[in-house]
């Protein structure tokens, strides 16, 4: 069976209540691990409500002492953004903290204007991440470290401490859309992190086949690299909804998924070149483009097309059991809390997916 976890970008579009929004944030994962969800997962962003932890490793932190036995992953840690050395510390003290529950999955970041706020260059982002990843995995698996990169420089040997308690060191999932990411995470034995927000933006109503298309490159590149391509897990994150009534799920949920794509578009013009692509985000940058313009980011668009779900248990049920057998996927990630969705809303719909959805797939 499928493991399943919850996922918060933590928005919260009126920043007057961020106090208690952040207390029903935690509230979730709470939550979560009384319903037996397997895992939380979340996300850091900068200078917008998109989403407002702006740290991965402050808030897994506080999950860690509200929580006992569930596991904490991220997606992602932007890896771009701080000193690899700093990241490696912070996540291996997270690690302990929470007695060996973390899951560090990575990304290199892509909305450009959090890499203009913070001064990093966007078209180096990729190197910059597999550097710093690099980095990352040394300081917990060597005493001590010295490196000589383009990036970060390390220039007499640092022994990182604390070390994690996870061994060799906390699993890595990588962040995966393009054929490239794909590529690198078989390379390196990571697991995959999918996202139906970020796939579909980019592939529109052939996201599903690309995923297909970009998991067998993947396991192509698995059995090149002498690795086992079913062996490293493959988790989906999706945003999802379930109620008694189908129809009122989709109406109760609409609303809240278009703020997030409306956000999600906004964001990505903000800061761009002129030109609107950047070096190593053009597939993205100019297939988003058009997912806009053609009106694919219409609720009624993703949930046609399934990069949305919001149905009555049946429904998803079907729907999470297709992805799983075409996929092979062994985690889904599933978004309740999207665009500032009523948390009595959100509630109620967890204890119904792991009363009538989680049993069946």
């Amino acid at each position: 069976m499928a493991r399943f976890g919850i996922f918060s970008l933590s928005q919260f579009p009126d920043q007057s209540n961020r106090v208690q929004c952040f207390d029903d944030d935690l509230r979730f994962f709470e939550l979560a691990e009384e319903l037996d969800y397997s895992s939380v997962w979340i996300a850091e962003h900068l200078f917008s409500t998109y989403g407002v932890v702006t740290s991965t490793q402050v808030y897994a932190a506080a999950i860690a002492q509200r929580t006992k036995r569930i596991r904490i992953g991220t997606a992602v840690v932007a890896i771009p953004f701080n000193h690899p050395l700093r990241t490696a510390s912070d996540f291996a003290l997270v690690a302990i903290l929470s007695h060996g529950r973390l899951d560090f999955g990575i990304g290199r970041a892509y909305q450009p204007h959090e890499f203009v706020g913070l001064g990093v260059p966007m078209d180096k982002s990729r190197q910059m991440m597999d550097e710093g990843v690099d980095i990352v995995l040394k300081s917990w698996t060597q005493e001590t470290i010295t490196y000589e990169g383009t990036y970060w420089t390390i220039p007499e040997p640092v022994e990182l401490l604390p070390k994690p308690v996870q061994t060799p060191h906390p699993p890595v999932y990588q962040a995966t859309i393009s054929p490239e990411s794909f590529e690198q995470a078989a390379q390196q034995g990571f697991g995959l992190q999918m996202a139906s927000p970020f796939t579909y933006r980019t592939y529109r109503d052939q996201w599903l086949e690309a995923l297909e298309e970009n998991l067998a490159h993947y396991e192509a590149t698995c059995q090149r690299c002498g690795r086992d391509p079913k062996a490293a897990p493959r988790m989906l994150l999706l945003p999802f909804f379930v109620h008694k009534d189908s129809a009122k799920a989709q109406e109760i949920y609409r609303e809240h998924v278009e703020w997030f794509y409306a956000k999600v578009t906004a964001n990505q013009l903000k800061g761009a070149p002129d030109t609107g692509e950047v070096k190593g985000y053009e597939l993205t940058m100019r297939e988003g483009k058009k997912t806009r313009e053609l009106g694919y980011l219409s609720f009624d668009k993703l949930y046609e097309f399934g990069a949305a779900i919001a149905d009555d248990p049946a429904g998803c049920v079907a729907k999470l059991k297709g992805m799983k057998e075409r996929f092979g996927i062994t985690d889904f990630a599933l978004w309740f809390n999207i665009g500032g969705i009523d948390p009595a809303h959100v509630e109620e719909a967890m204890r119904l997916t792991a009363a009538e959805v989680m049993p069946h797939v």
